[in-house]
């Protein structure tokens, strides 16, 4: 699978519940969000590997951060701004090691368990917004959302997922 595959595939698996997607935010504590009033896209696009995003994909997750920086109180500004805003996405493969397997015999009331470890490997995709402050661009909060890569998903649902995500991060954002 392309690694821009991979990415969108990654992104529209985050709708698919909330126990699939973990969800973190970590503010630096000298920093009080309570003066700051603006923000401004920052000008340093951070990248890793070889993970690409459709541009669709980029317009919507600036656009749903724009939504909901504006909800919570800030506004966005060209220059001069309190704080900047820039975001990654990862993709890493991972192992599960199931170490009791339970199965069904021919006949619905026999099962039984498996004595030998099960391995199962899949990709893992990470949503990380960071905040960076003014000028500096000193990270001052960063949210993650992560969650495991699902193969098949139609545009719409990808959508929905992608907003979901920004949506989980941001409830975890300081508001003005």
């Amino acid at each position: 699978m392309t690694s821009g595959v991979a990415v969108i595939t990654f992104l529209s698996l985050l709708l698919v519940g909330c126990a699939s997607m973990a969800i973190q935010a970590d503010q630096d504590p000298r920093v009080s969000f309570e003066s700051y009033r603006t923000y401004a896209w920052s000008p340093t696009q951070r990248t890793q590997g070889n993970v690409r995003i459709t541009p669709a994909l980029a317009t919507q997750i600036r656009d749903d951060i724009d939504r909901h920086l504006t909800d919570k109180g800030y506004v966005r500004a060209d220059a001069g701004a309190d704080f900047s805003v820039t975001y990654l996405v990862t993709i890493e493969g991972e192992t599960i090691v199931q170490t009791m397997s339970w199965y069904s015999g021919s006949n619905y009331k026999e099962s039984y368990a498996s004595p030998w470890p099960a391995e199962r490997g899949y990709e893992e995709g990470t949503l990380i917004i960071d905040v960076l402050e003014g000028e500096s661009e000193r990270l001052i909060w960063r949210g993650t959302a992560t969650a495991e890569v699902r193969q098949r998903t139609n545009p719409e649902d990808r959508s929905k997922r992608v907003a979901e995500a920004v949506r989980k991060v941001f409830e975890r954002f300081p508001s003005r």
